[in-house]
């Protein structure tokens, strides 16, 4: 049974792949843009086995950037289909109107 660190490694692995894959780049364009060997990038997308600065290049190929590369390394939120249900929005109170607030100090600076 594989442990919690490699669960989370084959899972960046995996969304690294994903977003090649949206790109339509093969693993040799890939590794060419990251200058990393194939196989390192092979052994990767399978295993999830990669250094840290390998791991960087591939995100900095892909044009991840920090916002991304953060969702990369949050663990996924699991959702049961059968019990899955929209959940509603707050309804957000507004504020007074701008217009509103001139045409009082307006009002009351003419009443004085």
């Amino acid at each position: 049974m594989p442990n919690h660190s490699s669960q989370i490694s084959l899972e960046m692995a995996a969304r690294v792949k994903a977003l090649r894959l949206q790109k339509l780049w093969t693993r040799e364009q890939l590794a060419k843009e990251a200058n990393v060997n194939v196989y390192t990038l092979k052994r990767f997308e399978r295993t999830g086995q990669i250094s840290f600065d390998r791991f960087l290049a591939i995100c900095d190929a892909l044009g991840i950037n920090t916002e991304e590369f953060l969702r990369i390394l949050k663990p996924r939120q699991r959702v049961n289909i059968n019990n899955w249900q929209v959940l509603e929005q707050p309804q957000r109170l507004r504020g007074k109107r701008r217009d509103a607030a001139i045409l009082t100090k307006q009002a009351l600076v003419e009443k004085q």
